[in-house]
């Protein structure tokens, strides 16, 4: 079973809304009122959420992507000196990526290409080496023992997102470029042929280096699928992807 399907299993339409057959005209005004609702908050039709249990995914069917930074609470991002020195975690993060970004550490961690992609599992991998500890909902214990969140793109960010203050995460915009750091995590939602975006993200990078000329900051990452080091972010949402949207996670720390 493919992992998109693993996430959306438990989703049903079974619902059923059932009113007494006999209704006052003060119980039929309040019923029409408790539809009109339903209809306005839940998006009946259209908008209903899959409930996809231990995944950490929650989409909407019609709902927008978002891919605009929100500020979290209590947390804050300064700039980055230029070419800061990396901290030990730091570095202990970057050397993971440049030794796995090609050969796999598949005997410890799998490799999660034959479910559509390994490059969250690659990225968690990384924020384990950092100084992150696997916890009930961000897990990999083995190659067939994965949580979503560790695994699946649109699972780890929503799961990043929603426990951002507690990670110890601040989510930065396409802005916000100076305070980007090495090791930070960098989320994607490609361009579509119609021109617009998926609601869930569709890739996941590790920040690998940056280097600084005339002032200006150059980011690259590594990645799994497609498997590369130092890719160049701006080469990526122009030329390798035009006009794709990202944010990036900006660790304030080193354990989540």
């Amino acid at each position: 079973m493919s992992r998109v399907m693993r996430d959306l299993h438990g989703f049903s339409e079974s619902a059923v809304y059932r009113f007494p057959v006999r209704l006052t005209l003060r119980g039929q005004l309040v019923g029409v009122m408790l539809i009109l609702a339903v209809l306005a908050v839940g998006g009946w039709a259209i908008g209903r959420l899959f409930t996809p249990g231990a995944s950490e995914v929650s989409l909407r069917a019609a709902e927008s992507p978002i891919f605009e930074a929100r500020p979290t609470p209590s947390l804050t991002a300064a700039a980055v000196p230029l070419n800061a020195p990396l901290s030990a975690a730091q570095q202990r993060q970057v050397d993971y990526a440049l030794t796995y970004w090609k050969t796999y550490n598949s005997a410890a961690y799998g490799d999660d290409n034959p479910n559509g992609g390994d490059c969250a599992n690659f990225v968690s991998q990384t924020l384990l080496q950092r100084g992150w500890t696997m916890n009930s909902k961000w897990f990999n214990h083995g190659p067939n023992a994965m949580s979503s969140a560790w695994a699946f793109v649109p699972s780890m960010y929503t799961y990043l997102r929603a426990n951002a203050s507690e990670l110890g995460l601040v989510e930065l915009g396409e802005s916000d470029r100076s305070k980007y750091a090495v090791g930070d995590v960098v989320m994607f939602w490609w361009k579509n042929a119609s021109g617009g975006y998926s609601a869930a993200p569709d890739h996941v990078q590790v920040i690998d280096r940056i280097t600084t000329a005339g002032g200006q900051a150059s980011i690259s990452m590594a990645s799994h699928n497609i498997d590369y080091d130092f890719r160049d972010l701006d080469d990526e949402v122009t030329t390798e992807h035009p006009g794709a949207k990202y944010v990036v996670f900006h660790l304030t720390r080193d354990t989540n």
